[in-house]
């Protein structure tokens, strides 16, 4: 099984070795690697052509956003399973790809397999497990997009990453492909650690977070009546001057 992954990064000369050694290592022999650049000025491009045999597509220009990359990825990709590994991302072990193509050889109705993640911030390393999520975990939740593999018949059945969403499209398509009466029942999970996962980029800045809390507010509206409920109260009463 071809497993396409899919690294988006921009100015990532201190990271980006690190996180292709983790793919160039893995044990697993069908590997397609994506980088999605986006235009860097540092020395990320350098280490990138270090590692041009290693690398089945090189892009790099400017883009929108980082949707917009990941949306590039999915465009070019040829795998049957397709993986997104930022450039601060590394997996924890040589064997990541092996197990995880044996889960979806071993059952063909699989179309997004999880696992778990080991999430690194200044402050230290958390595990995060993943195992016991039902719908409810959406809500206000959502499983990182580095603990996800998904087959790529969900991204043509679905579409790729909406990118009005500068923060949380990875959220949303998730949540979109949860829901979808084709997709839910094909979502299985691994107990396994996949990466680790660094705290640390624009969509976990908190300030950024607070400066796009009504997107997220509106993803969560558009698949939980309650929450679109509360929304429209908010924004009714914005409209008077009132936050809430």
């Amino acid at each position: 099984m071809k497993i396409s992954v899919i690294t988006v990064c921009k100015n990532s000369e201190r990271t980006i070795e690190r996180c292709i050694r983790s793919v160039v290592d893995q044990s697993h022999a069908d590997i397609e690697y994506i980088v999605i650049d986006g235009s860097s000025t540092d020395q990320t491009l350098a280490i990138l052509r270090d590692y041009q045999d290693h690398i089945a597509t090189l892009l790099s220009e400017p883009d929108s956003g980082i949707y917009n990359a990941m949306n590039k990825g999915i465009a070019v990709s040829t795998g049957a399973v397709l993986f997104f590994l930022n450039s601060d991302d590394y997996f924890v072990d040589e064997n990541v790809l092996t197990d995880v193509a044996a889960e979806f050889n071993c059952n063909d109705s699989i179309w997004v397999l999880y696992g778990n993640v080991t999430v690194v911030a200044p402050d230290g390393e958390t595990s995060v497990n993943y195992k016991n999520i039902s719908k409810n975990y959406f809500y206000k939740n959502t499983i990182c997009h580095q603990a996800v593999f998904t087959k790529k018949t969900a991204y043509e059945l679905i579409g790729g990453f909406d990118e009005k969403y500068i923060i949380h499209a990875d959220a949303d398509w998730l949540m979109k492909a949860y829901f979808h009466p084709k997709i839910r029942s094909r979502f299985r999970y691994i107990d396994r650690e996949i990466c680790f996962f660094a705290n640390d980029g624009f969509c976990s800045d908190p300030a950024n977070a607070e400066k796009y809390k009504y997107q997220r507010q509106e993803i969560s509206a558009k698949y939980f009546p309650t929450a679109r409920l509360k929304l429209t109260i908010k924004k009714l009463l914005l409209r008077f001057g009132i936050e809430i």
